[in-house]
């Protein structure tokens, strides 16, 4: 049989197709064990702890990175579960729930958790595992990969220290109730039960310096009472002993016997209570020590250099809180010295540092000021202008202190809160012996009384003769006609008719001129300025306005709600009749009488308006520029009744009530009179609670 014929064989045939695809499975096979070998090969060397784990959970193989870790070997592993040679009390109990939750739910997941090495170390390691498959699709192995993050949690937590005690710094009130605090944050780190902080103390004039204990903590206050209880009775000297030495060196310092130190006061009861091992951590104010930090337990190996440099570090953070405690204690006992010299004082001193922050004020400056204390506390010069500036009338801005302090003169302030006022301010530079300066301080006298004094020495004399004179020349005249001649019935009517129609208006004219002297002689003292809804105010000065003959009625826009002003009620109601009135008088021929309030933003802050609109005659330019001066009437003719002093009489409430009155008109067409008051601000609102 030749060649041919064989290959040409059915039965040939199919031999030699099973034979080939023997061959392929038998390649493939190679080529997987290559692939696993080099893969084993690849975890054997790795970095990172590899292990295999059966569906049961049982350990099949680690690499040497895996013994090198954990201590192990393969064969003291096998058939083993890692929780059952890994775990300790210290391993989260949480962490080991997720991940047997993961596994029987054959998903893959990631941890960190805390192992214990063979020899008893701890270690944390970040675990990454994963279900292994095979052709079903079935999950029977687990694999997982631990890297070492022992040395990135060390570092987390040291820096989680650190953290922890600046925060405790920031919120801390004094030294001696943060002592135990911080005491107790390195303690539990470090896993030492008990911490002493000695104090460098002074006795007064003499100059004797001792060590004492100020402060203790215990994580076991029952077990080292007895070491506790001595520590709070023993006296230290500089030199003297072993913590007066590390007093002397101002070094840190371990002992780790501390039956190999001269402790006479302790020694007995650290032996019963088995306190061996002491860690020092000197506090320095400069190159003084202030406080030791004594922590001590049971025998314990030296802390790592990297762990002395972070607690290092928290000692120079609790030193710079020390020392500013103490400043500010000693700027408080400066404070008080200082204040109890100007308490007594009637007039008013207010002083900044040389960065410009206030740093004190007297009694008697927050009371004519109305300001309370802790609204200036930390303020800087240019944010007490400010607030200075919200207490003062608008027409007359007070200068900033920087400005009063390079003129080298004083200045007046007009207050309008909490009450009408003048103040003479004087402004001085301060710097001490070499010179330099120092900060600034102010100086403030009331002198409300003298210029209400001068106030009272107005044009009245001079005005009222020259405006009285008309009406009571008129009244004089017309009576001695009646006097010395005969008229007729009807005449004789017409003559006393014109007889009281200027008597009234004399009346009137006397009577506004002593309102308008009351309010300018008591200065706004009469009137009680406080936050108010104007609305009501409006509703009370309509409702009680009556004019004879005129069957008008003002025309109300009013919004539901406005921001509250600074105002008095019962003056407001006084300067909002007199434009009312106005309006019905200047608009004899009938027209519209609109009210209503609108609002506007200033540099000085928000306003509040009252606007009264007529149709009447109105004014020209010249006759609006003349508007508020007394006894000027924009209708010289005499048929519109009125004494010339409502306009000036609404200037002069208004201006004490810190507000402003606008005037627009046209003649021919009508006038638009706006009452401006400030709104209420927060802080305003504070000052004058």
């Amino acid at each position: 049989m030749n060649t041919a014929a064989i290959r040409s064989s059915p039965e040939l045939d199919g031999s030699v197709s099973s034979l080939t695809d023997l061959v392929q499975q038998v390649q493939r096979l190679n080529r997987q064990v290559e692939a696993c070998s080099l893969m084993a090969q690849v975890a054997q060397n790795a970095d990172n702890a590899v292990v295999v784990t059966n569906s049961h959970g049982e350990i099949e193989w680690v690499n040497d990175s895996f013994t090198r870790i954990s201590g192990y070997t393969l064969a003291e592993l096998m058939g083993k579960k890692p929780s059952e040679l890994l775990q300790s009390i210290e391993t989260d109990p949480a962490v080991i729930a997720y991940m047997r939750e993961q596994i029987a739910l054959q998903l893959p997941f990631q941890a960190e958790v805390l192992n214990r090495a063979k020899n008893g170390h701890l270690y944390w390691v970040r675990i990454e595992a994963k279900p292994l498959r095979n052709e079903l699709g079935e999950v029977h192995r687990y694999m997982a990969v631990q890297r070492d993050v022992t040395s990135r949690r060390q570092t987390d937590s040291r820096l989680a220290l650190h953290h922890a005690v600046i925060q405790a710094l920031s919120e801390a009130s004094d030294v001696g109730g943060f002592l135990p605090t911080v005491m107790k944050m390195i303690g539990s780190f470090i896993d030492w039960p008990i911490g002493v902080a000695w104090e460098v103390k002074s006795k007064r004039w003499v100059g004797d310096q001792n060590l004492r204990c100020s402060a203790l903590w215990s994580a076991n206050e029952l077990r080292y009472a007895g070491y506790l209880a001595a520590s709070e009775t023993l006296v230290w000297r500089k030199s003297e002993g072993w913590l007066g030495h590390i007093w002397q060196t101002r070094k840190t310092t371990f002992v780790q016997d501390l039956r190999t130190v001269d402790d006479p006061g302790r020694g007995a009861v650290a032996e019963k209570e088995s306190v061996r091992s002491v860690f020092v951590l000197p506090i320095l104010s400069g190159e003084k020590v202030t406080y030791l930090l004594e922590f001590a337990g049971p025998t314990a190996q030296p802390l790592d250099a990297d762990l002395i440099q972070l607690l290092e570090g928290i000692a120079l953070q609790v030193s710079h809180f020390i020392d500013r405690k103490r400043d500010e204690l000693r700027v408080r006992q400066f404070m008080t010295e200082f204040d109890s010299l100007f308490k007594l004082s009637p007039d008013g001193f207010v002083v900044f540092n040389a960065e410009g922050i206030r740093s004190y004020g007297n009694p008697a400056f927050y009371a004519m000021t109305g300001l309370p204390r802790e609204r200036l506390d930390g303020v800087t010069e240019s944010e007490f202008d400010v607030i200075l500036s919200s207490l003062c009338s608008p027409e007359s801005r007070p200068k900033s202190i920087a400005e009063v302090a390079a003129s080298g003169e004083g200045d007046r302030l007009q207050l309008v809160l909490p009450r009408p006022g003048v103040l003479q301010r004087s402004v001085r530079d301060m710097y001490d012996t070499w010179g330099r300066f120092i900060g600034r301080a102010i100086y403030l006298r009331d002198i409300t009384h003298e210029i209400e004094v001068d106030r009272m020495k107005s044009e009245f004399l001079s005005t009222a003769a020259h405006e009285l004179r008309t009406p009571m020349a008129s009244v004089h005249g017309f009576t001695e006609l009646l006097l010395k001649r005969n008229f007729s019935e009807e005449k004789r009517r017409d003559v006393y008719e014109t007889i009281y129609r200027q008597s009234t208006l004399l009346v009137n004219m006397v009577t506004e001129l002593l309102d308008l002297a009351r309010i300018e002689s008591r200065a706004g003292k009469d009137f009680n300025i406080r936050p108010l809804n104007v609305l009501p105010v409006i509703e009370s000065a309509v409702h009680g306005l009556l004019f004879p003959g005129d069957k008008r009625r003002v025309e109300l826009l009013l919004p539901e709600s406005v921001p509250m002003v600074f105002a008095d009620d019962e003056h407001l109601v006084r300067a909002l009749t007199n434009i009312l009135s106005n309006a019905y008088k200047y608009s004899p021929k009938g027209g519209r009488i609109v009210l209503d309030v609108v609002e506007r933003g200033l540099d000085m802050g928000p306003q509040v308006g009252i606007r009264v609109a007529d149709e009447g005659i109105g004014m020209s330019p010249d006759q609006l520029a003349r508007v508020c001066e007394r006894f000027y009437r924009a209708d010289p003719s005499g048929n519109i009744p009125g004494t010339g002093l409502g306009m000036s009489l609404v200037k002069e409430i208004m201006t004490i009530l810190g507000g402003e009155v606008e005037v627009h008109s046209e003649a021919g067409k009508g006038t638009e009179v706006t009452l401006w008051l400030r709104v209420v601000h927060q802080d305003q609102f504070a000052s004058v609670r």
